[in-house]
């Protein structure tokens, strides 16, 4: 194995599930309301942050309205 394949496979968060076209992996940030999660688009290969948000949490704290404009 090349030292570029290693550091590829370092520098890759393990996949853990897929939502939609997107491999979901590792959380890479964390709030109130929401989850920042690493994700691979797997039609392109492009690494990207998703924003997973609690609804119960918005819903709670009767957020829904701000969240949207966001």
């Amino acid at each position: 194995m090349k030292t570029v394949e290693i550091r590829r496979r370092i520098s890759q968060p393990k996949v853990k599930r897929r939502v939609g076209k997107y491999e979901v992996g590792r959380t890479i940030g964390e709030g109130t309301f929401a989850k920042v999660k690493f994700a691979i688009n797997s039609e392109t290969g492009e690494p990207v942050a998703l924003k997973i948000l609690d609804k119960e949490e918005v819903l709670k704290h009767k957020m829904a309205e701000q969240i949207r404009r966001k």
